[in-house]
């Protein structure tokens, strides 16, 4: 079904409802011919239901936590980018926009976040984690798989960079600080977020003033992929061609086929990590995207420390985890 322009949905910060509007059965017959028009008007009201959703929680937030800055993450992919669009649209102002630039990653996508934030005009911050992934997999070899692996990656290559942020940009040693980390994370993502993001919100427990708030958590993907084409956004080319936003490639979630099909789309990210793992290999016994050997754990017991499973800006990587059999 041909995509087109949600008529006056990006309009609705005044309060208005494109579905109780007397004139907007007349502009949606001007889209779509009259077969498509039940369904397509139905479509749109599931999300003008979902940003009305998307608004409870934003407003529950500002009222619960009182925060003194309002920052977006964005990776790049569909979620986080609709996360963003939603939010404009329901006239937040965001202090900064945060992107964590993992080392692992795909060029594109980083270029994707510049060109799109600066067109916004957004203040970006490109939180980096410098050389730290090469180090770490140098020094200790790759992260292994799974969830434990994951989250010990995320945390070096994301989490730790992200506090460092907001308390240098923002918080400037300033107490009782809250700040609101507004992301694109869904429950429906994976099974574990199914079952275990109850709610929209999620308290840092390494920094209680850092709240994250799932602005989509009640959207599904098709959701988000309707609202953007819909809207006439703009996708990031390495979320079409990936189905993910590809910031983040640490291989504690992909597979070998991720790893193939993200080389053969660009390859110059596969030669880099070609490269890295014949030097890796050289010193531990297992490549890129495969689990750490059993005898290796015996004799190096402890070197993942245990964290948390929090890993907001993750939500691709949790659902792909699953799927995969570890």
């Amino acid at each position: 079904m041909e995509t087109t322009r949600l008529p006056r949905i990006l309009g609705r910060k005044g309060g208005i409802n494109l579905f109780t509007s007397s004139t907007s059965n007349t502009i949606l017959r001007s889209f779509f011919s009259p077969g498509d028009l039940v369904l397509n008007i139905n479509r749109f009201k599931m999300l003008d239901q979902k940003i009305e959703n998307s608004k409870e929680i934003i407003d529950k937030a500002i009222l619960d936590f009182n925060p003194k800055a309002v920052v977006m993450m964005i990776s790049g992919g569909d979620d986080s980018l609709t996360a963003y669009h939603v939010s404009k649209l329901l006239g937040i102002n965001f202090s900064m926009v945060i992107h964590g630039h993992t080392g692992t990653g795909i060029r594109e996508t980083l270029d994707f976040v510049n060109l799109t934030m600066s067109t916004q005009r957004e203040k970006l911050i490109i939180s980096s984690a410098g050389s730290a992934y090469a180090d770490y997999v140098m020094k200790k070899g790759f992260f292994g798989k799974g969830l434990k692996a994951h989250s010990y990656a995320f945390h070096l290559l994301k989490m730790s960079g992200f506090r460092k942020t907001v308390a240098k940009d923002l918080r400037k040693g300033k107490h009782n600080f809250s700040v609101l980390y507004i992301n694109g994370a869904r429950r429906d993502e994976s099974l574990n977020r199914s079952k275990n993001m109850i709610s929209p919100y999620k308290i840092d427990p390494n920094c209680s003033n850092n709240i994250w708030v799932n602005i989509l958590h009640n959207w599904s993907k098709h959701d988000c992929i309707d609202f953007l084409d819909g809207s006439g956004i703009k996708r990031n080319p390495v979320a079409i061609n990936l189905c993910r936003s590809g910031e983040c490639m640490c291989g504690t979630t992909q597979s070998v086929g991720d790893r193939t099909e993200a080389s053969f789309f660009y390859p110059v990210w596969g030669q880099w990590l070609d490269h890295l793992e014949k030097q890796v290999i050289k010193k531990f016994p297992w490549k890129w995207g495969h689990p750490i050997s059993n005898s290796y754990l015996m004799e190096a017991k402890g070197q993942l420390p245990i964290f948390s499973e929090f890993a907001p800006m993750c939500s691709s990587c949790l659902k792909t985890n699953e799927k995969i059999k570890i």
